[in-house]
């Protein structure tokens, strides 16, 4: 560890600090000798506590942080350089809140959606729902709300459908269509399912399929993309 020798060095130089003082302290002679001594006295002593101050914040801030490292990671070699590996992929990713804005493209709405990683697929709230066939293609037609409230009928090819089970355990058929969207800057094509979610405070859901590679979420923080 590189801060160890940096530790030694100045524990060496407190104890110099203290055989000056001793050796001062051996003198004596007329006044201007002894103002000396004062002097030298505490200059040790601003010394000694900047120096006291310094080991501290080495041992906060530098060994302290890699001996928590060190008992985190696991004795197995494999597993180390897996968590290793992860660690400097997340690096690369943007963080984001609990609750941020995210913006589709072709129509634009900006939504203030919730962050939600037991979700596996975005969710956007969509009401009238209208299923319509166009060249041999299912379309779906629906209307939806941005942040400002204003309503949008939108028209999107179905992808596919999926059969979503609520958190009171009904399951209930929902239509995928792909979309772009912007969040923290990126652009990004998505998978989202649609669902009534008036009853809901937020008309979109981030989930796991837009977060994967790209996000890392801290929970304690909201709107960490601005506004």
């Amino acid at each position: 560890m590189q801060t160890l020798p940096m530790l030694t060095l100045c524990i060496l130089f407190f104890s110099g600090c203290s055989s000056l003082k001793k050796v001062v302290s051996l003198n004596s002679g007329d006044t201007k000798f002894e103002q000396i001594r004062e002097d030298i006295k505490n200059d040790n002593e601003a010394f000694q506590k900047q120096l006291e101050s310094r080991i501290k914040l080495t041992i906060r801030n530098e060994i302290m942080p890699e001996m928590r490292e060190l008992s985190t990671y696991s004795k197995n070699l494999q597993i180390r350089k897996t968590q290793n590996n992860i660690k400097d992929k997340v690096f690369k990713k943007t963080v984001i809140g609990r609750v941020e804005w995210i913006k589709t493209i072709d129509p634009e709405v900006r939504f203030r959606a919730r962050v939600d990683t037991g979700a596996q697929t975005n969710s956007m709230h969509a009401e009238s729902i209208k299923e319509i066939e166009r060249d041999g293609a299912k379309y779906v037609e629906f209307t939806t709300a941005g942040a400002d409230g204003k309503k949008i009928t939108l028209l999107k090819k179905v992808l596919k459908e999926t059969k979503v089970k609520s958190t009171s355990g009904v399951s209930s058929k929902r239509y995928v269509v792909q979309m772009e969207v912007i969040l923290g800057g990126k652009k990004l094509s998505t998978n989202i399912n649609l669902n009534n979610r008036k009853a809901l405070r937020h008309n979109f859901l981030i989930g796991r399929n837009l977060l994967l590679g790209n996000f890392i979420i801290d929970v304690s923080q909201s709107r960490l993309l601005g506004e």
